[in-house]
């Protein structure tokens, strides 16, 4: 009788550590899942900044442009 609660303990202990390492590697993994998905989307508003920052210097380039034109074609002669 004996020897059959000493295995059982031991298959309980078993058990006991095999769901401890496996919720370790649960939590790990959703851990390191959340983090990814953190470091994509700090990548993702570093890109968009970059191109509203692109867009910003198009636009002002554009303006520069058109201004130099209008002045181009103004007959005014106060300038």
């Amino acid at each position: 009788m004996s020897t059959v609660l000493v295995v059982l303990a031991v298959g309980t202990g078993v058990v006991v550590i095999v769901v401890a390492v496996a919720v370790v590697l649960v939590v790990l993994f959703v851990t390191m899942s959340m983090r990814g998905r953190e470091l994509r989307g700090a990548q993702r508003r570093g890109e968009a900044r970059r191109d509203v920052d692109e867009a910003q210097e198009r636009a002002a380039r554009q303006h520069d442009r058109d201004s130099v034109r209008e002045a181009e074609e103004d007959p005014r002669p106060d300038r």
